[in-house]
């Protein structure tokens, strides 16, 4: 069967840091089962479309687009939808509603079955967006520089989220095949969608390094203790000031713990280009004094990620919403054990006092609590760190993520094609 995707992640065979790194594992696992004839098409820099292809996989990337609308120029969609027409797809499967490809087949520019699936869902985030931060943090978090390139205004993005939001609902209503990872999503589209929607359970694929990985032991003998707080992006609904706070409390108890931070937060870049959330992370470090006591490591390729978890006492989950948690599923597929704010769908994912240990989101001084209950009992560390790597091993397993995935194919394929 002949699957085209409309996503975000650009495939490659290299290793990636990028978002969406569960599209690499699920797209090697579906072309190995010889079942699928995978094409991609998602989103590039230049001026025109580009063929990028990524081993059997034939890969084109879409030109820089501004929307109106919700939609590109004309022109670009032309243009997509007679790529789109070449390849004749028996299925179109667009992962997420966070850009236009959604919008592509709820205004009828594609009349081919399609797939869609919920990833994030801008118009959940937007609710939390600003993480509990106090009217005072939010101010602290918007400099001169930020009025005159609003772009980095937090409070513009916000309202960016909300504003997507009217596309997301149009999408889903439209829609007649959906996948969810989780009930929460469930519970979160439930009001928009097409009440005649056939809504999928699937699986999520994790990274081949992280489920082969040597399981994660706290021999960590003399060495400072090292907590590791992973976020793609710089938003405060990620909840990083969260992890700051509680290593203010737990640099009393522990004076050399180190916080190792993950993620895009652009300290390569002159301060104004950083983005008003990352200016204010860096207020609250220096007013904490936890200079020495925080490390920012930018995106990590996945080897170097496997081993900041192998090398970390515990690891933090500080966002605020999540529609699955890649991040949480990896760490548990390396058994580090995980401080997890109770939210979203993190708590399908890990079990409270079993494979992981949970607080109420906002509450730092409950965070850091947690993180001493797991550095003061060595046997706690050990159980969390075996019965998550244990249901790790079994949700995320490769075999059944790609049955699951195939499964829900031929069904659609079924339904539309006799």
């Amino acid at each position: 069967m002949r699957i085209l995707w409309l996503s975000n992640c650009t495939l490659t065979d290299a290793p990636t840091a990028a978002t969406g790194s569960w599209l690499q594992a699920m797209s090697q696992a579906l072309v190995r089962s010889g079942n699928i004839e995978l094409y991609n098409i998602t989103f590039g820099n230049s001026r025109e479309f580009v063929r990028h292809d990524s081993g059997n996989i034939q890969q084109w990337l879409i030109p820089k687009v501004h929307l109106r609308n919700g939609m590109p120029q004309q022109s670009v969609t032309d243009d997509l939808c007679r790529l789109i027409d070449h390849i004749n797809p028996h299925i179109v499967h667009i992962w997420g509603v966070e850009s236009f490809w959604g919008l592509l087949s709820s205004r009828q520019y594609i009349t081919r079955p399609v797939l869609l699936e919920i990833q994030g869902l801008m118009y959940t985030c937007a609710d939390v967006y600003m993480g509990g931060l106090s009217i005072g943090e939010t101010i602290a978090g918007i400099a001169p520089i930020d009025w005159i390139m609003p772009r980095h205004n937090i409070l513009r993005a916000k309202a960016k989220f909300y504003n997507w939001g009217k596309y997301e609902k149009e999408i889903l209503r439209t829609q007649r095949y959906i996948s969810t990872q989780s009930q929460w999503v469930k519970a979160a589209i439930a009001p928009y969608c097409n009440p005649h929607a056939h809504i999928f359970d699937t699986l999520m694929a994790v990274r081949t390094p992280f489920m082969t990985s040597e399981p994660w032991c706290n021999s960590f003998s003399n060495k400072p203790i090292e907590l590791l707080s992973v976020a793609s992006s710089a938003l405060p609904y990620k909840g990083v000031h969260i992890a700051i706070k509680a290593l203010a409390i737990l640099k009393q108890f522990y004076p050399n713990i180190v916080l190792k931070i993950v993620g895009d937060y652009r300290q390569n870049k002159k301060s104004f280009k950083r983005g008003g959330y990352v200016r204010f992370l860096e207020q609250l470090i220096r007013r904490y004094r936890l200079t020495d006591n925080v490390r920012f490591l930018g995106s990590l390729p996945t080897e170097q990620l496997v081993a900041a978890m192998q090398q970390s006492h515990v690891m933090l989950h500080t966002s605020h919403i999540e529609s699955y948690s890649l991040a949480l599923a990896e760490a548990m597929a390396v058994g580090v054990p995980s401080v997890i704010a109770y939210a979203g769908a993190m708590p399908e994912l890990a079990q409270n006092g079993v494979s992981g240990l949970f607080y109420s989101p906002c509450d730092y001084r409950q965070c850091a609590q947690q993180v001493r209950c797991i550095i003061e009992n060595p046997h706690l560390a050990q159980r969390l760190s075996q019965a998550a790597r244990v249901t790790a091993q079994q949700r995320n397993n490769i075999d059944d993520v790609v049955k699951r995935q195939i499964d829900i194919y031929n069904t659609i394929i079924a339904n539309n094609y006799k």
